[in-house]
């Protein structure tokens, strides 16, 4: 015995690229042997992640799954025969007024006929059959006749032109759905004996990879806000919201489930990496690509940096709305650790489209203390930026993502968050601080002017001055440097240098960490000197 079943999808997890959902129905079952059909399955289930179970009054015994695709005359999605019967109705409507056009076109030809009848109207009038008065009367007759015909076929091709419009605008949602619910869909067929009488809810679940249309996943987005004391008092906390947007283009919406996200990636547990043989060889020049290739590789980095800041700008204009003064309470999702991979179960239930429109839910929010200092390098630019160093001390992991910064309520930019375990240190640079400034000056160049010797030596002094206008202590990283010799005969020697760096490389990176209490200026001064014969030309000096 057949016996169809309508399902209701009633939890979903999500993947980053996939995701397991979960339907359940409810039927009768005699005692028998029975086929329990499940059908309007989409096309991006994976036929062999398809499971069955199920429990009820009766004793059920389940002895195969069986799927495969089913074809319909039309196609199953009820918003999308909505939309057919729309469409349908506006085509009759629009053969309808190509009709009344028709009517009144022959109308007007019969007009034109007429009025070009002069000659018969000429024989009635001289034979007296026709008078002058009766011939006006009649080429008013035609005018006012032609301008009401034509004044109607304007009105018509107005009307015509709107319905056309409304048909196009609903053509391409048709189109767009019937990309994502096609009139092909999967099926499943249960069989299963009842070994006694009763009701059955038969409960299968499937994993939905990606579709033709689109992809079914999810990723992290971070709100990223530093919150400065206020009062002038040291300190801080920087508060990270972590977001989930979710798209699915399946053409099943997801409608109140009960939805999780989880960081596990199914697909990339399946095969052990396996080494391949590892090649030494001498460098080989480069072959040129053919300039095709040039410009189809520079349209597709361009396309990618599109699509990068479109994505990355979207969840940026969300958060830009400002904080009212009795914020609503935001309910974050409850972490589960398998260890292995981490879930986020979201609570409640939730409705997501299955026409790829994302869907953003909060799964995390965290305030984190700071280690807040500035960074500047006035050698490239005079803006002293701000700085902050915090651990993830939240019981999962930060997972990458693009994060939008804010310094208050002030949106300051976009920045990428790289997987962060837990206890492990995180650095941001959340703006720039206007109100510490850095200058770096040239306030030396000695050149040795001695023609006896064949040594040409040059002294460079500089000067970085800065100054702290907060009402707040502030500690600044300056970081500058001097130029490496790659020559033998070229010689480059720090002279003097206060204060003293608290890091010097051998690439001559000079770091210092200067405290500076409100309103105090601070100065840092060092010399180097460049020797070289005179006949040896030197590149990249100042001079």
């Amino acid at each position: 015995m057949e016996i169809p079943v309508e399902t209701v999808i009633t939890a979903v997890a999500v993947y980053p690229d996939r995701a397991r959902v979960t339907c359940r129905g409810r039927c009768e079952l005699p005692e028998g042997l029975h086929q329990i059909v499940i059908g309007e399955l989409p096309l991006a289930l994976e036929p062999e992640s398809v499971r069955a179970a199920g429990a009820g009054t009766a004793r059920v015994r389940l002895r195969s799954v069986d799927v495969h695709r089913r074809h319909y005359a039309q196609t199953p999605a009820a918003n999308v025969q909505a939309l057919e019967a729309q469409i349908e109705k506006l085509q009759d409507e629009l053969q309808a007024l190509d009709d009344r056009q028709a009517v009144k076109q022959a109308s007007i030809d019969h007009l034109d006929g007429l009025r070009e009848a002069t000659t018969e109207y000429a024989w009635g009038l001289a034979r007296g059959r026709s008078t002058v008065e009766n011939q006006a009367n009649l080429m008013r007759f035609f005018e006012e006749e032609d301008a009401r015909l034509r004044g109607d076929l304007r009105a018509l091709d107005t009307e015509q032109r709107d319905l056309k419009e409304q048909l196009a605008k609903l053509q391409a949602e048709l189109d767009q759905l019937r990309a994502a619910r096609p009139r092909q869909r999967y099926e499943t067929r249960l069989e299963v004996e009842a070994l006694s009488a009763g009701s059955f809810e038969p409960e299968i679940t499937y994993v939905v990879g990606q579709a033709a249309g689109g992809r079914t996943g999810w990723r992290p987005l971070y709100d990223i806000r530093l919150l400065e004391p206020s009062g002038g008092r040291a300190g801080g906390r920087v508060a990270v919201t972590a977001l989930a947007e979710i798209v699915q283009n399946t053409g099943q919406d997801w409608s109140d489930v009960r939805l999780s996200v989880s960081t596990a990636r199914p697909a990339l547990n399946q095969r052990v990496p396996e080494l391949k043989p590892w090649f030494v060889d001498v460098p080989h020049p480069p072959q040129p690509l053919p300039r095709m290739a040039h410009a189809k590789a520079a349209a597709a980095r361009q396309d990618f940096a599109m699509e990068s800041a479109a994505a990355d700008a979207a969840p940026a204009a969300m958060m830009m709305a400002p904080i009212r003064e009795a914020p609503v309470e935001v309910e974050v999702a409850e972490v589960q650790d398998s260890g292995t991979a981490v879930s986020f179960a979201v609570s409640g239930s939730v409705d997501i489209p299955g026409d790829g429109t994302p869907y953003k839910t909060t799964i995390g929010q965290h305030d984190l203390t700071p280690q807040l200092d500035f960074l500047a390098v006035p050698r490239h630019t005079d803006a002293v930026y701000r700085r902050a160093k915090f651990n993830n001390t939240t019981a999962a992991p930060l997972l990458p993502g693009p994060a939008s910064l804010y310094a208050g309520d002030e949106y300051i930019g976009q920045n990428r968050l790289e997987y962060t375990p837990t206890g492990a240190e995180i650095e941001l640079i959340l703006g720039v601080e206007e109100r510490v400034t850095v200058k770096r000056e040239l306030v030396r160049r000695e050149v040795d002017k001695r023609l006896l010797r064949d040594v040409r030596q040059v002294v460079y002094g500089y000067e970085i001055k800065l100054e702290n206008l907060l009402s707040t202590p502030a500690r600044v990283t300056v970081q500058d440097q001097y130029p490496v010799s790659r020559h033998d005969q070229i010689k480059v020697r720090l002279d003097r240098v206060a204060p003293e760096p608290v890091e010097q490389t051998d690439l001559h990176i000079l770091k210092w960490q200067i405290d500076l209490a409100p309103a105090e200026k601070k100065i840092i001064r060092y010399d180097y000197q460049v020797e070289h014969p005179r006949a040896l030309q030197v590149v990249g000096l100042l001079d």
